[in-house]
């Protein structure tokens, strides 16, 4: 609004360069309907950001009227704000090319030759040359410091959706650990029980056909091993309604457990040869700890599976000063009606351990025996990588 009131002020003051509608200082009969005519004009200016050519349409004419070219320079700026680098160029053309036609009809015809003998001024010409240039000098360096903060503040909004974009992945790739955490938690645990409870359900059919007294406790162990499996079942649920970065009590995944898997794969039926050396226990970093105990327990979990009523041969050895070695072996035969094949993810978690602790890890049949075979170096609890390592166990 106050943009408004200034240019039509202006306009009216500049009515005075246009022939016939001033003699002598006085108005002619005509000053009204050209200065209503010009304040219509300058209402373009209440949508100069939106529609920038309609002034500069209404400039125009206001420009070949001999009136002023102000709303003209006005409506060029704002179309110059949107413009690429070779329009805003053809734009400025076009300014100064209209404020010198301007000035020089001003100059050299009788076009504002009224306004001349209000201002009482002998160098009107020098005036208008003056105003001339400092119009276009304010143009171009408000167009340049208004263009400079737009790109300011593009470059910021850009700066702020990468900045939103990057932490938007963060929290996928957060998610996406999470997910594949707890499905090898759930690989791992409830894969191994299930495979017990499938060894030993086929001992319950075999025990009840024959009428074997200990089908009782080979129910009671199912039965026993089937609430177990629901309780852990509930703690990965647990964990699955926890925030990404609460950790699970790892105390039920140690080192010092595997006597107990081994222990549970006996009571299922399965026939195992167990030799366990560990020691240092509490020196080792909590990844090391849970990752010897989870491969144990997929090995003998893939052993049970795929060679039911087989023999298997589990060797381990874990201190400070050797590192962790761990074997397991069993003849390969075809997989069993109930356990059938298996997807490999098991022996791939197995490998990926491995990787994770700078370990090896060789898995394959030879000499009529399936035999996984991993070693890792002793990583000590505190240490950095323990650490690094800990979120991907």
């Amino acid at each position: 609004m106050i943009l408004y009131i200034l240019g039509a002020l202006n306009g009216t003051v500049a009515l005075l360069s246009v022939p016939g509608l001033a003699h002598d200082g006085t108005a002619t009969p005509l000053v009204a309907p050209v200065w209503l005519a010009g304040c219509a004009l300058w209402a373009t200016v209440f949508v100069r950001r939106s529609h920038p050519w309609a002034p500069i349409a209404a400039g125009a004419l206001l420009a070949a009227l001999g009136s002023e070219y102000l709303l003209l320079l006005i409506g060029i700026h704002h179309m110059m704000l949107r413009s690429d680098r070779r329009r805003t160029i053809v734009l400025g053309a076009i300014a100064t090319g209209s404020v010198a036609l301007f000035v020089f009809r001003a100059v050299f015809t009788t076009w504002g030759d009224e306004l001349d003998l209000l201002m009482s001024s002998a160098n009107s010409w020098l005036v208008s040359i003056v105003l001339a240039v400092l119009s276009l000098g304010g143009l171009f360096a408000f167009t340049a410091i208004s263009r400079a903060s737009h790109t300011e503040r593009e470059q910021r909004r850009r700066a702020e959706a990468a900045t939103g974009r990057v932490d938007a992945l963060g929290d996928e790739l957060a998610r996406r650990a999470e997910r594949e955490r707890i499905a090898r938690e759930i690989h791992d645990t409830l894969a191994h029980r299930l495979s017990l409870l499938s060894l030993q359900g086929g001992a319950l059919e075999v025990a009840v056909a024959a009428g074997d007294p200990q089908a009782i406790e080979i129910a009671r162990a199912m039965r026993a091993g089937s609430h177990d499996s629901l309780d852990d079942l509930r703690g990965l649920l647990g964990d699955l309604r926890a925030a990404p970065t609460e950790q699970t009590d790892p105390s039920t995944a140690s080192m010092r457990s595997i006597g107990e898997l081994v222990r549970g794969a006996r009571a299922a039926g399965a026939t195992v040869d167990a030799m366990i050396l560990v020691e240092g226990v509490e020196q080792a970093a909590t990844v090391l700890d849970r990752t010897v105990y989870r491969v144990v327990q997929e090995a003998l979990t893939n052993a049970v599976k795929h060679s039911a009523g087989a023999p298997v041969s589990i060797y381990v050895e874990a201190s400070p000063t050797v590192g962790v070695r761990i074997r397991v072996e069993n003849p390969v035969r075809e997989a069993s009606a109930v356990a059938g094949r298996g997807s490999g993810s098991g022996t791939t978690g197995i490998r990926e351990r491995a990787e994770q602790l700078d370990g090896q890890a060789w898995i394959g049949e030879h000499e009529g025996l399936f035999i996984v075979d991993v070693s890792f170096p002793w990583v000590r609890a505190g240490s950095g990588d323990a650490t690094d390592l800990g979120g991907r166990s």
